[in-house]
């Protein structure tokens, strides 16, 4: 009898780094109550667009791909953190999200700007533009 073992991978740990940001320019990474605060701090003056979503919310699923273009396009100058509100409630609660999407920049660990609901892809990038 053959057994196979498996393994649960997650996508919330920190990568160590001596530059942090320089992995995740133009990256996605997701981030919970445990490591956004530190992954914020560690970005520095680098603008970090943050995605508070739901897995059951509808805009937040329309939203998604309109971000990760965005993001990662050429010579990408932020990375996308996404922060699912059903599992950081914490987090959430401390940058005032009371409805889905909310998606904010922050720079140097300070919420700067932030939009509420679906957008399309002409103001996502014109909202970071502003805020680099």
């Amino acid at each position: 009898m053959l057994r196979f073992a498996t393994r649960k991978f997650t996508t919330t740990t920190a990568v160590k780094s001596s530059t942090p940001t320089a992995w995740a320019l133009g990256s996605i990474v997701e981030r919970g109550d445990s490591d956004f605060k530190k992954t914020i701090a560690e970005a520095g003056t680098t603008p970090v667009l943050v995605d508070f979503y739901a897995d059951w919310c509808g805009p937040c699923r329309m939203l998604a791909p309109i971000l990760k273009k965005v993001v990662s396009i050429e010579s990408p100058k932020t990375f996308l953190i996404k922060v699912n509100t059903d599992e950081a409630v914490e987090t959430a609660s401390e940058f005032g999200v009371s409805a889905l999407p909310t998606v904010g920049i922050f720079k140097s660990g300070k919420l700067v700007d932030q939009f509420v609901g679906l957008r399309d892809e002409k103001f996502v990038k014109e909202f970071i533009e502003r805020n680099l």
